[in-house]
């Protein structure tokens, strides 16, 4: 027993404590990478290093001072910068206790992408969310109600330019649609100022919960899908695999 004990005393509970903080801060990277986070977080490095210099090798009173007050209130800067991104995750920690993927019940997104391929034949605009775990009951509630059958047809008549609501986002949670003309978060990143109101909305959702947006630009016809808050192209041909693949996939905390 004294042998087992010394042991887990002197070996693994070190290399527990060792595998958990590299996993916390390899979730952290992960939820900040391709952000303007990461450009904060540079900018806290870099002051937790002049901190450092001005109060253990240069020892510069005044500027140790300012910064020790700094750091007093940095937890109060912390949570108003990283607000988006902590909701995020915590969010994400809540919905998903288990690596489990989301099954698919019926060929809803096949209709999808019927609809988003004749969009994007006619080049008709189209912003269209798929829930996953992260209830987006606040998006919907901006839109009209409508808990109906996802099918092409109706996904076409919803977007029609002569329908009053096909400036919005389709909302399908559980595999129905259940609200159309929704407002979704604009993204006000720099990278992503030059695209359109649409594609800034399905990025902007994204960041913030772990719904995936499909995109059908009005101007080219081009479609897109927004996945934590990163866009990227997808051809007609590729469109079902890939939004199956990314509906079904498995989230990994």
């Amino acid at each position: 027993m004294e042998l087992v004990s010394h042991i887990w005393n002197v070996y693994i509970v070190n290399i527990l404590d060792i595998l958990i903080l590299t996993y916390i801060f390899y979730r952290i990277l992960l939820v900040i990478k391709g952000t303007r986070t990461i450009q904060i977080v540079i900018g806290l490095i870099v002051l937790v290093a002049i901190t450092i210099i001005a109060r253990d090798v240069l020892h510069l009173k005044t500027l140790s001072w300012l910064m020790s007050r700094f750091w007093l209130a940095a937890v109060v800067i912390l949570a108003v910068v990283f607000q988006s991104e902590i909701r995020y995750a915590l969010a994400k920690i809540g919905s998903k206790l288990f690596f489990v993927g989301t099954k698919i019940k019926s060929n809803f997104i096949s209709e999808i992408v019927e609809a988003a391929t004749e969009m994007s034949r006619i080049r008709m605009g189209a912003l269209i969310v798929l829930e996953k775990d992260m209830g987006l009951k606040n998006y919907t509630e901006t839109g009209i109600k409508l808990d109906a059958k996802v099918t092409h047809e109706l996904l076409l008549s919803i977007f029609n330019t002569k329908a009053p609501i096909h400036d919005g986002a389709v909302i399908i949670k559980d595999e129905k649609i259940e609200a159309a003309g929704c407002v979704l978060p604009i993204s006000t990143e720099i990278e992503v100022k030059h695209l359109g109101t649409r594609h800034r909305a399905g990025i902007g959702l994204s960041a913030l919960t772990d719904a995936i947006v499909l995109v059908v630009s009005e101007e080219t016809g081009n479609i897109s899908i927004c996945v934590d808050g990163e866009i990227e192209k997808v051809s007609s041909e590729n469109l079902l695999e890939v939004l199956t693949n990314k509906y079904t996939e498995k989230a990994i905390l």
